[in-house]
């Protein structure tokens, strides 16, 4: 009998801990596609910060070839999709009316006065809006502060000088038969020279697009719903995975999630998928009920399966114990990479509009650096997210530098595992380098060669040593240059600042040799 209530006592804590390693499972994958979402929603808010800098760099004169040349540069279907465009609405001074027609037909070729009449003191138009295509073009002209939604955010912007964003919307672009849910996100500009404002910098948003795009690739087994909880509630619904319904009444596991896009309060409802399969741990709890069974018969066998079992149910405690902790571990690291991200992007926006000469050269440089940190990041994504082999990330970044164009490359060293933040600065490093020597050294000449060659040193803390050796003849009259540009500060900003590493430039009559050293912890290596 005492064996018997034993046995029982095992199955109960087995199966207790066994429910809940189950929810905690069901945590993860729900925390993780909250992240998918949350983590696309802020990259492409990010896009409205750095086209706000492309309008201070060129002092308010948008046109329409800079501009559509500026975003075809961000790729917007292929890398940013959910965003419907990227566009300029300009707050209109009375009697300014015609000028729009006139804009518009000279931009576009498009005959249209402003649209809809409104009796509101304030008016804008929407002058630039690309990539075009037949839903943008029924934009054009719209005046967003005719509606109660869009006028609330734009006077948000225009006080708080920050991106707001619109509750769930019709856009204007949706114009077949397949609608979806949509929302808009402002950023206010002002006047060159002043505090005028002069309009806003603005992003329509499709959030079915959205939501597919962020929760693509490695298929996780929830289901969820998004809503608006700060609009009325019959306007909060934003997007619903296709079976989110059709399973939401049969369900064990449900969770909600909230966070903050862009002044609005966003709620995330979870639930377990058909792909979950949370019954069938249960049969361990079987198992075990049939086990203490079996020992109720024999005593001295009893002993030996209940020290067993009770060894399990700790051991299962633990890892439940280990699975929250990682989950909470996952949610810090995500929160912080994507601030690191926006921060980046900024600075680089800020940065690449001061050093740059023209327009094309601020698209072409910013979207080349926009390209190594987003190979830097599928990376980092292919690893897990936890870093990035060394030798890997050279091959990338010189691929994408030379393609098939330079073949007098040499590359060696040990194999080197580099966390996240120090795979995203040796990205942008490599980058600078191998344009720089694609522009002015080893790979602007036929008979160039580049070796790349790194050590590991020391013991615990580790030193990674990296030479970089550019063989090329040298041109008469040059030499070191009497100044460096602005991607030579980003290479010392990374290494020096980022990584607190050290960095010796050597320019001599075979070419240039640069020698980088950086600290590493001991499981880098």
């Amino acid at each position: 009998m005492l064996v018997g209530l034993i046995g029982l006592g095992i199955t109960a804590a087995v199966h207790r801990t066994e429910s809940q390693a189950i929810h905690a499972r069901f945590e993860l994958a729900a925390d993780e596609a909250v992240s998918r979402v949350e983590e696309r929603v802020q990259q492409h808010i990010a896009l409205l910060v750095a086209t706000a800098a492309y309008f201070r760099a060129v002092d308010g004169r948008l046109t329409r070839p800079s501009f559509a040349a500026f975003v075809e540069g961000l790729d917007l279907d292929s890398r940013f999709r959910g965003i419907q465009g990227i566009g300029y609405s300009a707050i209109l001074q009375p009697g300014e009316e015609e000028q729009v027609r006139a804009a518009l037909r000279e931009a576009y070729g498009l005959d249209r006065a402003v649209w809809p009449e409104s009796t509101e003191a304030v008016r804008t138009a929407i002058l630039l809006l690309e990539p075009m295509n037949e839903r943008n073009r029924a934009a054009l002209g719209f005046d967003m502060f005719s509606g109660e939604d869009r006028q609330e955010a734009m006077w948000r912007a225009l006080q708080t000088g920050e991106v707001s964003a619109t509750p769930p919307v019709t856009l204007v672009q949706e114009i077949t038969s397949i609608k979806q849910a949509g929302f808009l996100v402002y950023l206010p500009v002002s006047e060159p020279g002043g505090n005028v404002p002069a309009g806003f910098i603005y992003a329509p948003f499709r959030a079915g697009d959205l939501h597919e795009a962020a929760l693509q690739g490695r298929p996780l087994p929830v289901e969820l719903m998004t809503r608006d909880i700060n609009a009325p509630a019959a306007q909060q619904a934003l997007y619903a995975t296709p079976a989110y319904r059709e399973t939401g009444n049969s369900v064990s596991y449900r969770t909600t999630r909230e966070f903050d896009i862009a002044g609005r309060r966003w709620e995330v409802r979870v639930h377990e998928g058909a792909g979950f399969a949370s019954d069938l741990p249960g049969i361990y709890t079987l198992l075990t009920g049939l086990i203490s069974f079996l020992l109720a018969t024999a005593l001295s066998a009893a002993t030996r399966w209940q020290q067993q079992a009770v060894a399990n149910a700790q051991a299962l405690a633990e890892l439940s114990q280990s699975a929250s902790a990682e989950k909470d571990l996952l949610l810090k690291e995500m929160k912080h990479r994507i601030k690191n991200s926006i921060a980046r992007i900024q600075a680089m926006a800020r940065q690449t509009a001061a050093a740059s000469n023209d327009l094309m050269d601020f698209s072409d440089s910013f979207s080349a650096r926009l390209q190594s940190m987003a190979n830097a990041q599928d990376l980092l994504t292919r690893s897990t997210g936890s870093g990035a082999e060394l030798g890997e990330l050279i091959d990338t970044e010189l691929q994408q530098i030379y393609g098939s164009q330079f073949d007098g490359t040499e590359i060696g060293g040990p194999q080197v595992f580099l966390d996240a933040r120090q795979t995203q600065a040796m990205a942008l490093t490599i980058h600078e380098l191998a344009t720089n020597a694609l522009k002015y050294g080893a790979g602007s000449q036929t008979d160039g060669k580049l070796a790349i060659r790194w050590t590991l040193s020391g013991n615990g803390s580790r030193m990674l040593s990296l030479t970089w050796d550019e063989r090329f003849p040298a041109r008469p009259g040059e030499g070191e240059p009497e100044r460096r540009g602005f991607g030579s500060r980003l290479i010392d900003a990374n290494i020096r600042g980022e990584l607190r590493g050290t960095i010796e430039r050597t320019y001599h009559d075979q070419g240039l040799t640069i020698a980088i050293g950086i600290p590493l912890n001991a499981e880098n290596g």
